[in-house]
């Protein structure tokens, strides 16, 4: 086992670690990382690269090495979540409202150290490091807008990898799997139309919050009776708002939901079962109904040839032992969006440690993770980018 990058990234480790603390005191809603993407298209211009924008926020790194041969492009997210922190930490959120609950302060510092490191040896690179920084992922609207503006063309790339820190795994180990790895999410609203009047007399009306009560539970069949469980699938109903008063029957209710899936049929097919559902249901209560999916977020797959070329590389400074294998995911990211267009994967970086209290799940607003993984995020990605251009 050679440890040499990831010694090389633990001798910046606190340059890495005050940009990480710094993004995580001003963290910004996606599409709004004004001051995240300024101080990152200066770092990366105090490096000799070459910075490119897509969007008001996106930015892109070109580091041109030796020759033009390959394009490896390494992503990292920027924004935030609208989550109220309550971790106590010195350098928690100024930004009231929002937090780093999910660790992409963690990437975008990690990224950074990487482009560093690879900025002092691009003489040795027979090829090109694209270096994409990305918002908006929380939204999974970030890699659309990305790909649309052309961030995997001009050069065009021929792999892609990514990472997400994680709160599951220990810190000091990271998850490499191939083919379906998180799924996808899709977002839905419904609204049920009935008719109002007066709670002693609902015979006048149409009681809309029955109906719907009738169609909450209609839809949860489809998980278990309608869906072949072997493709497992989500559908969660995140908010329900109805009525007006307590003693008027209410004549409408809105809800919205998000389903996850991993088989490409099973999306489909899901917003179909939904609305037949609704359908019969609002016939048999007397209501109307609007109804609205968007289809937002792909299944994330990671190519096999790239997991296995990302676990050979990391193998070199962590050793075999600690690359490890986990189940699917029902969480969605929109690396999905790039792993449409380009081959590669994304990797799980392990951010635990409960003697730190390093222990929350992501989107809690006690998220925060041991910063002794950033050295070994950086390594993954300056070492599979090295391994890569050179071999």
């Amino acid at each position: 086992m050679n440890t040499d990058m990831l010694k090389k990234a633990r001798e910046i480790q606190d340059w890495v670690v005050k940009f990480r603390r710094d993004f995580h005191k001003h963290p910004e809603q996606s599409f709004k990382e004004f001051r995240t993407s300024k101080i990152v298209s200066e770092e990366l211009t105090k490096m000799g690269i070459k910075v490119e924008h897509i969007g008001e926020t996106g930015v892109i790194g070109i580091l041109e090495g030796a020759s033009k041969e390959k394009v490896i492009a390494l992503r990292a997210d920027m924004d935030a979540l609208s989550v109220t922190e309550d971790t106590g930490l010195p350098f928690s959120s100024e930004n009231v409202g929002f937090m780093h609950g999910c660790g992409h302060d963690c990437h975008t510092s990690m990224l950074l150290g990487a482009a560093k490191l690879l900025s002092e040896v691009k003489d040795q690179l027979n090829g090109t490091v694209k270096f994409i920084f990305q918002p908006a992922e929380e939204v999974a609207a970030g890699a659309k807008k990305l790909v649309e503006g052309g961030v995997l063309k001009n050069p065009d790339v021929d792999f892609i990898f990514g990472m997400h820190i994680w709160s599951d795994i220990p810190v000091g180990k990271v998850v490499l799997k191939e083919g379906p790895f998180m799924a996808s999410g899709d977002i839905w609203d419904l609204t049920i139309k009935g008719k109002s009047c007066h709670g002693s007399s609902p015979w006048q009306g149409v009681d809309a919050i029955v109906c719907a009560s009738a169609v909450i539970n209609g839809i949860q069949s489809i998980v278990s009776r309608i869906n072949d469980v072997r493709s497992p699938i989500v559908i969660n109903i995140g908010t329900i708002h109805g009525g007006e008063r307590f003693n008027v029957t209410p004549g409408s209710v809105k809800m919205e939901g998000m389903n996850r899936a991993f088989s490409t049929y099973t999306r489909k097919k899901i917003p179909e079962w939904v609305e037949k559902i609704v359908k019969s249901t609002c016939e048999a209560y007397g209501c109307d109904y609007e109804y609205n999916y968007n289809f937002i977020c792909a299944t994330t797959t990671n190519d096999e040839k790239c997991t296995k070329f990302a676990k050979k590389s990391i193998e070199k400074f962590l050793g075999e032992d600690k690359i490890m294998s986990c189940e699917k995911i029902m969480g969605s990211e929109d690396m999905s969006e790039y792993l449409e267009h380009v081959p590669g994967t994304l990797m799980l970086l392990g951010g635990r440690n409960e003697a730190k209290n390093c222990c929350y799940s992501h989107h809690s607003n006690h998220f925060n993770v041991d910063e002794d993984a950033l050295p070994i995020g950086v390594a993954s990605y300056a070492q599979i980018a090295i391994d890569y251009l050179c071999k």
